[in-house]
């Protein structure tokens, strides 16, 4: 294979992992990363600098505007002085390579800031303390149209204790916030949110967004509700809000529902591939956003799932 081909199919291959990188979901981020720095050692181990691949990816992560928790400062640190140690290296042997000691110390240095990376990312999503089950209290379900239009319904058939639907269609956190007379006469032991997409439809702030949900949440907390919070995605590359629902979930110490479920209602509808590619049958969404049947079905099913993950099958309907 002459050199030019494979130029031709390393720069095809370099495209192709920077589209797929764009488009990662913000709960896969680590494992993108994974990936690159997964590139970078295979140029390492040829005894090549590999900062190709590390700025690559610091780029994409800035475009992609992901929530940024501490330790991925301590990765970005950690790969720049990797980067930078290697060129600096291979430029005062006036060489192309570096030897096999100064390739082991990079690797480790780059392997194990990911992992703390990766633990944190993880840890960012999960609630530290496991509650206990109190079969009286209901799951509150509060948010705009993606809950207003049923899952809370699918969901009730699923769990043991009853579900209360306080969806409305179109509304802001805000508005929702209106809502909280009814939510404390519901006296819930779960609050599921899933709020914040119509903020930034209506032009409003990051920063009243999370306020307004900081009200919510210690509104919850007041009861003694768990709460358990939706990722919402604005943008399937950039992200104009931040990272605002990981972010929120680290400094509150919530339970984050990937944004994966919510994409999941684009993907797969007639507009989006793998969607578009499949009968309706396949098809959550009729619209591109909205759940249908399937849909409702979906989140449901994605929600009782995280209810026994933090309080056991004991929530789970008796079959």
């Amino acid at each position: 294979m002459s050199t030019s081909v494979k130029r031709l199919g390393l720069i095809l291959a370099i495209t192709m992992g920077v589209i797929f990188s764009l488009l990662t979901f913000p709960g896969a981020v680590p494992w993108m990363v994974a990936g690159w720095l997964g590139f970078a050692s295979v140029l390492m181990l040829r005894g090549r600098a590999g900062w190709f691949p590390l700025a690559t990816c610091a780029v994409i992560i800035i475009v992609k505007n992901v929530d940024w928790p501490p330790m991925i400062f301590l990765l970005a640190g950690t790969l720049f002085v990797v980067g930078v140690w290697r060129v600096i290296l291979i430029r005062k042997t006036e060489t192309r390579t570096v030897g096999s000691f100064i390739n082991a110390v990079s690797l480790l240095a780059m392997w194990g800031a990911w992992l703390v990376f990766a633990g944190s990312w993880w840890a960012s999503a999960h609630r530290s303390m496991l509650p206990q089950l109190d079969g009286q209290r209901p799951v509150v379900c509060l948010g705009d149209s993606l809950t207003a239009f049923g899952y809370p319904e699918e969901l009730g058939t699923r769990l043991s204790i009853p579900v209360v639907n306080l969806g409305r269609d179109g509304i802001t956190s805000g508005d929702a916030l209106k809502d909280l007379p009814k939510l404390i006469e519901s006296n819930p032991q779960v609050v599921v949110i899933e709020l914040g997409g119509h903020d930034f439809l209506k032009g409003k702030t990051r920063a009243a967004t999370k306020a307004n949900l900081q009200k919510i949440v210690d509104a919850c907390h007041e009861l003694g509700a768990e709460v358990i919070l939706m990722e919402v995605p604005r943008g399937f590359i950039f992200d104009p809000f931040g990272g605002l629902e990981r972010e929120f979930a680290r400094e509150n110490d919530l339970e984050l529902v990937s944004d994966g479920v919510i994409r999941n209602l684009v993907l797969w509808s007639p507009f989006a591939p793998p969607g578009m590619l499949f009968d309706k049958e396949w098809h959550l969404s009729r619209d591109g956003l909205h759940p249908n049947k399937r849909g409702n079905q979906f989140m449901a099913d994605s929600i009782a799932d995280v209810l026994e993950r933090r309080y056991g099958d004991i929530i789970r309907a008796a079959p």
